[in-house]
């Protein structure tokens, strides 16, 4: 499996307003917050707990509700 289909499959089962928190290397979680915040989820990268210089990092990703335009012609 690569990492985008585990994103999307994880975006299928989480529900509107849950969170998954990724810990990772700094490189991977970008590619990971790209992803994510292109499927509107809302995202906070924040340090690990030995400190700022630890390349480790972890990202909170917040997956939110919200629908499509609604452009219906009848």
């Amino acid at each position: 499996c690569n990492m985008e289909d585990i994103v999307l499959e994880m975006d299928r089962i989480l529900r509107p307003e849950g969170a998954v928190i990724f810990r990772d290397n700094l490189d991977v979680l970008h590619k990971v917050k790209t992803m994510v915040s292109g499927m509107r989820w809302n995202t906070k990268l924040v340090d690990h707990e030995d400190g700022p210089l630890v390349s480790e990092k972890i990202l909170v990703a917040v997956k939110r509700y919200w629908v499509g335009n609604s452009t219906a012609q009848e």
